[in-house]
């Protein structure tokens, strides 16, 4: 990728005198002459003269240019852009307000400049989706907060997935995440994890939404999905997404604990032990893995969205509760019978399903 010369200060930028600093603005006045004036080409030519002038003079004069630059649309973009790469003082008014920045010139000052480049270029308006990728790529929470400040800021469903994941180790990225129009629901059910309780109410209430019109439209599928022996696995999947029923039917009949019910109280007594987290997530219709993360989190919530979604009891939910460690000590087992009372069924089977479908889809795509 071709980059900006570097800024070169020769020993002719020490003898900055008065005419110097005369030429440099009068060579940028004619740039900002508009077009009816001066033909492009001429205007190109008094560039190349002033980025020469620049390059050998010192920050103030670069500063004057850059400052009166920062108002002109079709600015010379070799000079915009070096001087938008060159030390923050200088660079700020174009950052600001230049709309003779390209997207590519301002991916590249993200790379060449420091801190607060990025920050600026952040709070710019707008903020196209690319130039919202490259900021968030490099992670650094000061320009991350003011990318997600932006209201007009573009984010790219993968942006905001990578930002969901930088989420996890700075929870002071999930409100902001909320208020951004394009979280989509994979996003934000797994920016679920990284909440606290009231943000977690908040997701369930934006994102834990029926699937009616799932089920009607598709209720005669399962039928022909069954005539063909249930040898599409794409079409399995999506039905068991759509699928009235949570619970593993035909598990439950062969288990050794009788129903999930039977399990739910193994762990009340002996802990979250794998074989029987594992026969859980089986009764239960979701994967080991999904099991395994609801019931190692202090939270409670995931939990009563598992016993919400297959149809087991409040009395289920508070045996769960105590043979988890730490949610009754630590107020998980309140926050999650709150939840549970607030939540249809229908509205937690789609959450524990998007979780299960969304985690394997991850999968498939590795």
């Amino acid at each position: 990728m071709a980059q900006p010369e570097p800024l070169t200060l020769t020993q002719m930028a020490a003898t900055t005198g008065r005419a110097r600093s005369v030429l440099a603005k009068r060579l940028a006045d004619i740039i900002c002459l508009p077009s009816s004036v001066i033909g492009p080409q001429e205007r190109w030519i008094v560039g190349d003269l002033l980025n020469e002038v620049l390059r050998n003079s010192d920050a103030a004069i670069r500063r004057r240019c850059a400052t009166r630059l920062a108002e002109i649309k079709d600015a010379p973009a070799n000079i915009v852009k070096l001087l938008a790469a060159d030390g923050i003082d200088v660079a700020a008014p174009l950052l600001e307000q230049s709309d003779a920045l390209s997207d590519f010139d301002l991916m590249e000052v993200c790379r060449l400049g420091g801190l607060d480049h990025r920050v600026l270029i952040a709070n710019r308006d707008p903020v196209s989706e690319t130039v919202s990728a490259t900021l968030a790529s490099i992670g650094e929470p000061a320009v991350v907060l003011a990318l997600l400040r932006n209201k007009n800021a573009r984010l790219a469903p993968p942006t905001v997935t990578h930002l969901v994941s930088l989420a996890e180790d700075d929870t002071s990225y999930v409100k902001l995440l909320l208020k951004r129009t394009e979280l989509r629901p994979r996003a934000a059910l797994q920016l679920f994890w990284s909440c606290d309780h009231e943000n977690r109410k908040a997701i369930l209430s934006r994102f834990a939404v029926g699937r009616t019109l799932m089920i009607e439209a598709a209720e005669d599928v399962f039928s022909l999905a069954a005539a063909e022996g249930w040898d599409d696995p794409l079409v399995n999947r999506a039905l068991k997404f759509v699928d009235r029923r949570q619970r593993n039917r035909q598990a439950g009949e062969e288990s050794a604990y009788g129903s999930l019910e039977g399990v739910i109280a193994a762990i009340r007594v002996n802990g979250p032990e794998r074989a029987l987290l594992e026969e859980l997530a089986l009764l239960a219709g979701i994967s080991d893995g999904l099991a395994q993360r609801i019931c190692s989190d202090f939270g409670g919530e995931p939990a009563a969205i598992l016993c919400k979604a297959t149809g087991a009891d409040r009395n289920v939910l508070n045996a769960l509760c105590e043979g988890l460690d730490g949610l009754v000590g630590g107020g998980g087992r309140d926050r999650a019978l709150l939840i549970y009372d607030g939540l249809s069924v229908e509205k937690a089977q789609t959450v524990l399903r998007y979780w299960d479908w969304s985690k394997a889809a991850e999968s498939r795509a590795r």
